[in-house]
């Protein structure tokens, strides 16, 4: 698993729910580039992805992001919140530049 220390590396910065799903989507692409997954029969794709695109449909830039993470089987027996039954996807450490402001 990739440690995060909410107090001290999410960037202050990051003041909405969608400013911290693009900043989790692009650390997780940045340290799991070339992550494969399996998710289904002959079927595998990038764990993680984000990027940004320019979409001329509406003149605008926008921040793409997928992620594909397993989850423990636990979650059908056990009572919890459903993020807490993700899995790690590695243990690579969260960049520095990450955590700056």
């Amino acid at each position: 698993m990739t440690a995060l220390n909410i107090a001290t590396q999410i960037p202050s910065q990051i003041t909405t729910l969608e400013q911290l799903h693009a900043w989790t989507s692009l650390a997780l692409f940045a340290i799991n580039p070339d992550l494969t997954v399996i998710e289904g029969v002959g079927y595998t794709e990038r764990a993680a992805q984000a990027g940004n695109f320019w979409v001329a449909a509406d003149s605008k830039t926008r921040i793409i992001c997928r992620l594909s993470l397993a989850v423990s089987p636990d979650y059908l027996s056990a009572s919890g919140k459903p993020w807490t039954f993700v899995q790690p996807l590695s243990n690579t450490p969260l960049p520095a530049t990450f955590s700056a402001n």
